[in-house]
């Protein structure tokens, strides 16, 4: 790839991402045929926006020690709002997010996020009790469900029980069918 022209650069700002920062440029891109015959056979879910919402979770360690610092990356394939809960080896169950120090839960599809980040206000530090632990991610096109969270040293309990963090961050509503132009005649 190679820059013909730098076409327009600068900040702006958006109500979901925050700060961002610009560059549009005109390049000419010569492929690679074997990458390219790679890169197609590798399309997954992940990468269509017209499948159903497939989210990808993911940490940047297996196994961390004590003061050690989480990342945690996760990637949809259309936009989403998520609560990412962890489950600690005591089975205490915390929303990481949204938290105090990061409200904001909509990502961009075909987006690798990463968090904490960029403006994020806080870090994940590996903490006792230690034995096995799980971070789960609910995602939904539209907005979550609220969880009963209880606010304690900057972090946010879930008192709601593990069984019904799923059935409380999505649900289904009855309304009333409208009447089409058809219908009434």
């Amino acid at each position: 790839m190679s820059v013909i022209e730098e076409m327009e650069k600068g900040w702006f700002k958006t109500e979901y991402a925050g700060e961002c920062y610009k560059v549009r440029i005109k390049v000419e891109v010569t492929p690679d045929p074997d990458s390219l015959r790679k890169v197609v056979k590798e399309k997954t879910l992940l990468d269509d926006p017209n499948a159903s919402l497939t989210v990808k979770l993911w940490t940047n360690k297996k196994q961390y020690q004590i003061g050690e610092k989480i990342k945690i990356y996760l990637k949809g394939n259309k936009p989403f709002f998520g609560k990412i809960i962890y489950q600690d080896a005591a089975e205490q169950l915390i929303q990481l997010i949204p938290n105090p120090y990061r409200s904001e839960n909509y990502f961009n599809g075909g987006v690798i996020y990463e968090i904490p980040s960029g403006r994020d206000r806080f870090e994940l530090e590996v903490s006792p009790p230690l034995g096995f632990e799980s971070i789960t991610l609910y995602a939904s096109t539209t907005q979550l469900g609220k969880l009963d969270l209880i606010p304690s040293q900057g972090i946010y309990m879930v008192k709601t029980g593990l069984m019904e963090v799923g059935m409380k961050t999505r649900g289904v509503k009855i309304t009333e069918k409208k009447e089409t132009f058809q219908e009434a005649l």
